[in-house]
């Protein structure tokens, strides 16, 4: 066996199954610093696998729940993902805006991360869109509405949504930010309506 005795000492410092030590080492020439550096890049990767989330996003929780993937995992799954033009990271105190979410036929939420646009900018670059498929019936009251409503549920089945992603590829933005910005929501609904039967979009106004 490569690197007796580094394994043993990766082993007690990362706690971890003899054939994954054996593997770190192999990659990198028995150097322990770097096969720790590389198991936790290697979680990281993970996290970002599974979630979709960024980089800072998974380091950061990485380190908040003591390098455990499975809870990192978990908690970036219960948290929404801000989008704004500014590309806000703080997801603690967001303040007033929407929050969209994926539901299934019986408008449960589905476990796709929800995301969290601030008012300032939903308001300004989607709410129109968002605004033109009214009247539209919505099936968590069972009936249709006239109006979008900025205060509470807005729900957009998968072929409204589709008409609303088609408007907002038609504009045209010169601020390469905005342009980032409805990239990126687009993307986002885009990947929930692969598997969800409704986006639905709460404003806490």
């Amino acid at each position: 066996m490569q690197y007796p005795k580094q394994i043993q000492t990766l082993k007690t410092q990362l706690a971890l199954p003899l054939q994954k030590a054996k593997t770190l080492l192999e990659q990198t020439a028995g150097d322990i610093p770097a096969a720790i550096a590389l198991y936790h890049q290697e979680n990281i990767a993970t996290i970002m696998a599974e979630t979709e989330c960024e980089h800072w996003e998974a380091e950061n929780v990485y380190e908040r729940f003591s390098q455990n993937v499975e809870k990192a995992v978990k908690h970036i799954f219960s948290t929404s993902l801000t989008i704004s033009v500014e590309d806000k990271r703080d997801t603690t105190e967001r303040g007033m805006g929407y929050l969209i979410s994926a539901l299934d036929a019986n408008l449960n939420n589905l476990s796709k991360r929800s995301i969290f646009i601030p008012i300032e900018d939903f308001d300004k670059y989607l709410l129109k869109n968002f605004k033109s498929v009214f009247p539209l019936y919505q099936p968590q009251c069972n009936k249709v509405e006239n109006y979008f409503n900025c205060t509470t549920s807005n729900v957009f089945d998968s072929t409204t949504c589709r008409k609303i992603i088609a408007q907002l590829r038609q504009h045209t933005f010169t601020d390469d930010k905005v342009k980032i910005f409805i990239q990126k929501v687009i993307a986002n609904l885009e990947e929930k309506l692969l598997t969800c039967a409704y986006i639905e979009v709460y404003g806490n106004i």
